[in-house]
């Protein structure tokens, strides 16, 4: 007889739940207890950074926590996702907050709410020993996204997730020119089956099974029992270093984080909508402290 569902573990498990709870989680006292520090050494820095399209954003880092940006209107349109954009017309913005982690000396994991598109943040990896960055423009559906059918969505060749992830490479303080070093991708973490201890209470697990897709598992927290697999893309940032990025299909939610595996850690953010009405944005740092599953 098959008793699984007379199993507490089980019977106790949670419901899928939406991003803002989940963001709850790890922000509580306990949630950021593996979370890297905010960095304060951007402020007062300026960094002119130079996109492989030809256009460039000036980032004026006010404080640790607030920055402003200059760009020009085809730097906008293409963060916005359009590449036939002017050249020439200079845009200066409103401040705004932002979030920074320094992972390894001179390796920053920056991100914000982007205050110009819809639903959409921007994380960059500045890389400024080398002079180069990667940017990742993270955009959540609207509704009528949203209720498009997964079979629907394979009966019209698109992916399952609705989740969209726009990368781009450039230059810190230079133009960017074919010759420019980029954060290439990688295989390297394909075949690693990793633990995250987010804090005490908040564990996963990844299993990188190719390089489109991972499964994730929750081992404890406010998503225990749940798992998936989702999209991924996964760039080599330095020796045991990599910029891992999932969408999942589920709820609409992105991730984006440095995986280091020489410090067994992580850092970078969670995107989603902070409830089940899709319309309040949730964006929020995680760290963790990681371990190769089967290795004490």
């Amino acid at each position: 007889m098959d008793d699984r569902r007379d199993d507490p573990r089980l019977a106790a498990a949670e419901p899928w739940i939406p991003v803002g709870e989940l963001g709850e989680a790890f922000q509580s006292g306990a949630g950021t207890q593996h979370r890297l520090a905010r960095s304060e050494r951007l402020a007062g820095a300026r960094l002119a950074l130079h996109f492989e399209d030809g256009s460039a954003t000036d980032y004026h880092f006010l404080s640790a926590t607030e920055l402003s940006r200059v760009r020009d209107e085809r730097g906008a349109e293409l963060e916005a996702g359009n590449r036939e954009a002017r050249h020439g017309t200079l845009r200066a913005e409103t401040p705004h907050s932002y979030h920074a982690t320094e992972i390894r000396p001179g390796i920053f994991f920056l991100d914000f709410i982007a205050p110009e598109l819809r639903a959409s943040t921007m994380s960059f990896v500045l890389d400024l020993g080398r002079g180069i960055f990667t940017a990742l423009v993270a955009s959540l559906p609207d509704r009528s996204e949203l209720t498009v059918p997964l079979i629907e969505r394979v009966r019209q060749g698109g992916e399952l997730t609705c989740v969209d992830a726009r990368f781009l490479s450039g230059a810190i303080g230079s133009p960017c020119t074919p010759a420019t070093e980029r954060h290439r991708d990688s295989t390297e973490l394909v075949g690693e089956r990793i633990e995250y201890a987010y804090s005490a209470s908040e564990r996963y697990e990844h299993v990188y099974l190719n390089e489109r897709f991972f499964t994730w598992h929750c081992l404890a927290g406010s998503e225990r029992a749940l798992a998936d697999t989702d999209r991924c893309r996964y760039l080599k940032v330095a020796e045991q270093l990599y910029l891992f990025v999932w969408r999942e299909k589920i709820i609409p939610t992105l991730g984006a984080v440095l995986v280091d595996l020489a410090q067994m850690k992580t850092t970078g953010k969670i995107f989603g909508y902070r409830g089940f009405d899709f319309e309040a944005l949730t964006n929020f740092p995680v760290g963790a402290q990681a371990r190769r599953a089967g290795v004490p």
